[in-house]
């Protein structure tokens, strides 16, 4: 699919690997319609590319986490004309053990990573199915392949993520409907201002993080050439190869790396 004059939805748009990829949408000529919790942020950051596009930008404020502002919001996007492609983006993350969180924390986690883009893809899909044409981007994560702890829950969400993605690229081709996952790896954006990121001690593991233009590259290259699975970077595709194919060599090393993560976590708790 050609990104020129569609009309994309994308969820978690108005900080980073979501306002970027929008700006390079509407940059490209494309309807964008940006859907986040943060009302003021989201109307701020739909200004900001409206005012360098020509192409129309719309806000909606979702909490994604909450199943009946999805319903209500995407009666809104489709009253307002069919979409052409819906980006699965908005998530957020803990650095905080399982043992550790509350269980409505563990519930919000999945239900905005995870269950809402469930629910936001099904109650878009309708109209893409009758057309016979779409397609779909989950923004999962390397996580979502290779388990980084302590992020338990939120690991599990991505994976949930990736899956579904795998499942509907089968079940949906059928209506000529695209599904792509990006599993980006560590990305310069917000998700690391949570007070539990910025309070732990940084391991080595931690050092360097990739842009949000890239990521926004290569999930529009993604949806345009219909790839399955793209990597960001492409390393971690041949990371996630090592470690599903070669469990004596790799797993061993993994576990290492994982505990001295756990182990750092604890002592920063019990200092």
């Amino acid at each position: 699919m050609q990104l020129k004059g569609k009309r994309v939805v994308v969820t978690g748009g108005s900080s980073g690997i979501g306002a970027e990829l929008a700006a390079q949408l509407a940059a490209r000529g494309n309807a964008v319609v940006l859907v986040a919790n943060d009302a003021e942020r989201l109307r701020r950051t739909s200004e900001t590319i409206q005012a360098k596009a020509a192409a129309p930008v719309t806000a909606f404020a979702c909490d994604i986490g909450r199943s009946q502002q999805i319903d209500d919001v995407t009666a809104r996007i489709l009253a307002d004309g069919p979409v052409d492609v819906l980006v699965n983006n908005a998530g957020y993350g803990l650095y905080r053990a399982f043992e550790a969180e509350d269980v409505d924390e563990i519930e919000r986690l999945l239900a905005v990573n995870l269950v809402g883009h469930v629910r936001f893809t099904k109650r878009l899909l309708e109209p893409m199915v009758e057309r016979r044409s779409g397609a779909i981007s989950f923004v999962a994560s390397i996580a979502g392949r290779i388990p980084i702890t302590p992020n338990a829950v939120y690991c599990a969400a991505k994976h949930g993520m990736f899956g579904l993605a795998e499942a509907l690229r089968y079940e949906l081709r059928r209506f000529g409907i695209e599904v792509t996952a990006v599993c980006p790896g560590r990305v310069d954006t917000p998700f690391f201002d949570h007070p539990t990121f910025r309070e732990r001690t940084r391991g080595p593991e931690n050092s360097g993080s990739i842009g949000v233009e890239r990521v926004g590259r290569a999930i529009i290259g993604a949806i345009e050439r219909a790839r399955p699975v793209t990597y960001v970077p492409g390393t971690l595709g041949l990371a996630t190869w090592l470690y599903e194919s070669l469990p004596p060599i790799t797993r061993p090393l993994f576990s290492r790396v994982m505990g001295a993560r756990i182990e750092r976590l604890y002592a920063d708790v019990t200092r």
